[in-house]
């Protein structure tokens, strides 16, 4: 068995990182009976079964866990936003940074196009807040 870390997921297919090489993987069917699925970011254990493939065979427990876009163990999120065309709405970033802090995930608000239309005011909104801001 080998530990590695899923880092692509397409038609049931997993791609896991193992010591710097890609095992293509399939889940075991226990995984469906219990109603679980491994996810993109997930620890897992591999049971090779040839040359560059292998088996799910365990999930490590997850850190943080979200259902749109499906990953898992997500440690910081980064938020891209802009006050150039287009310009982002900032309920649209509230509620994407409130959803990440209320996963135990951290959260990066990136003002992109500040050579366009400088975004002073949504920084300072964000910094005000206590969140880490970049100006791009």
């Amino acid at each position: 068995m080998s530990r590695g870390r899923i880092r692509k997921a397409l038609s049931g297919f997993y791609y896991v990182d193992v010591d710097g090489r890609t095992v293509t993987c399939r889940a075991r069917g226990k995984f469906r009976q219990e109603g679980r699925s491994p996810l993109v970011g997930d620890w897992v254990e591999v049971r090779e079964t040839g040359p560059g493939e292998g088996m799910v065979w365990e999930i490590e427990p997850r850190r943080t866990v979200f259902d749109r876009p499906a990953v898992a163990n997500v440690d910081q999120l980064v938020v891209v936003a802009s006050q150039a065309v287009p310009q982002t709405d900032p309920f649209l970033i509230d509620r994407v940074v409130s959803i990440a802090e209320g996963k135990g995930c951290g959260s990066l608000i990136c003002i992109n196009k500040w050579d366009l239309e400088p975004g002073e005011a949504l920084e300072d909104i964000y910094r005000r807040a206590g969140l880490p801001t970049l100006r791009l």
